[in-house]
């Protein structure tokens, strides 16, 4: 997971930290880890596993993503739904 949270954090940090972009950040590394499953069945005693991909990775990849999200403004991202209710 940490892997994919490096790899993710370093598209963001590639890609301008712009926040139409990070999606594309996240797909990237989940398009590497498709790959590094697929190389995976390759060696002897490992096997792919698409469990691994859909979830330690890809939660691996949208915690930089997150993290980003909630302190570019310095505050903790809200739902839009807490947004309106502030500004009413």
């Amino acid at each position: 997971m940490l892997g994919y949270a490096i790899l993710s954090w370093s598209y963001c940090y590639a890609l301008d930290m712009k926040p139409n972009k990070r999606w594309l950040a996240w797909l990237f590394a989940i398009l590497y880890a498709v790959t590094d499953e697929y190389h995976q069945s390759f060696v002897t005693g490992r096997y792919p596993s698409a469990w691994d991909v859909f979830v330690f990775d890809s939660l691996g990849a949208l915690l930089p993503i997150w993290f980003v999200r909630t302190h570019e403004e310095g505050q903790p991202a809200q739902l839009e739904t807490d947004r309106l209710e502030t500004q009413t």
